[in-house]
């Protein structure tokens, strides 16, 4: 019966196939005592002439019936039984689990991992655990690993969760079993489970946020990274910090009374020692971001601020 599934590849999955065939050769076992049970009164009350009477019942058997229900009521213990402990041990994730966030889409998934990079296929190391926050953003898809025995819900406007340990390296298929539109029955990915070596050489090849990338673009990629713009809009509206419209090529008057002008230099030492010079109207309460960001980093960002700003236009012109 086990060619009925895929390979497993977790601990999870071995716990949840014996809770199926247990559960499976009980339901057999019990149809095949119902049905044989019924073929022997069929055939020890059949009607076996015309002139035959039909038998007078007599009153029902308390003790066949109590251990008829007893059986069911067994049965059912015995299933619940199975697997309750390995139930409610997929339900918590251990404290150490890597987070992954998982967004489902017509017709396709994004992963993101911790340091901000997301791929279109699920990577993991063996023997560590994982949790999937998951969620939808338009109609409601699952995240299905036939591998692992892993099927969760991806609801929009609701997050999820799942978690598993996969225990042997390998790719595996993953899936939406849930039918989301003509383009459902490509929403198909895989599961990489990696040596902790090989996950970490992965994770370094795909990571250079600068491959295929210009540096508006990586500014851009790293404005959201950083969480910048909890701070600083990008369309005018003063936050917290001055807006990032129209900044680069300004000119400002700061809190100490100076007039600045928001050049190359200035972007630079705002980032990574923003306090030492704060502009008018504002408060020094910017996180430095000195050992954060790289001068390369630093540059793209002041690409694109100058690419949003009517007066790095000018100054580029």
């Amino acid at each position: 019966m086990s060619a009925w599934f895929p390979p497993d590849a977790s601990f999870h999955a071995s716990e949840m196939d014996s809770a199926f065939f247990g559960i499976y050769v009980a339901a057999v076992f019990a149809v095949v005592l119902v049905v044989g049970l019924a073929i022997v009164f069929i055939r020890q009350n059949r009607r076996q002439d015309e002139g035959d009477k039909a038998v007078q019942t007599g009153k029902a058997n308390i003790v066949f019936q109590a251990i008829w229900v007893l059986a069911a009521v067994g049965l059912a213990i015995f299933a619940f039984n199975l697997d309750f402990c390995g139930y409610m041990d997929r339900q918590v994730a251990p404290g150490n689990a890597l987070q992954i966030e998982v967004t489902a889409r017509q017709w396709d998934f994004d992963f993101a991992y911790p340091n901000g990079f997301v791929a279109d296929t699920l990577h993991v190391v063996v023997g560590q655990p994982v949790q999937l926050n998951i969620k939808s953003e338009d109609v409601v898809h699952s995240l299905t690993i036939p591998a692992l025995r892993l099927n969760q819900a991806a609801l929009p406007g609701q997050q999820s969760s799942a978690w598993f340990q996969a225990d042997r390296p390998g790719t595996y298929e993953v899936r939406s079993n849930i039918y989301s539109g003509d383009g459902f029955p490509g929403m198909q990915t895989a599961l990489v489970t990696h040596t902790d070596a090989g996950y970490q050489a992965w994770m370094a090849s795909v990571t250079d946020i600068f491959v295929g990338k210009t540096m508006e673009e990586v500014g851009e990629l790293l404005y959201n990274k950083h969480a910048c713009k909890a701070c600083h809009s990008i369309n005018g509206t003063k936050l917290v910090g001055p807006s990032f419209k129209d900044l680069y090529g300004n000119t400002f008057d700061t809190k100490e009374g100076v007039q600045i002008v928001a050049d190359d230099a200035y972007i630079k030492e705002s980032i990574l020692t923003p306090n030492a010079s704060v502009i008018a109207g504002y408060e020094p309460v910017m996180t430095p971001y000195a050992g954060k960001l790289n001068d390369k980093e630093i540059e793209a960002i002041t690409a694109w601020l100058k690419s949003m700003s009517q007066f790095g236009q000018q100054e580029g012109n």
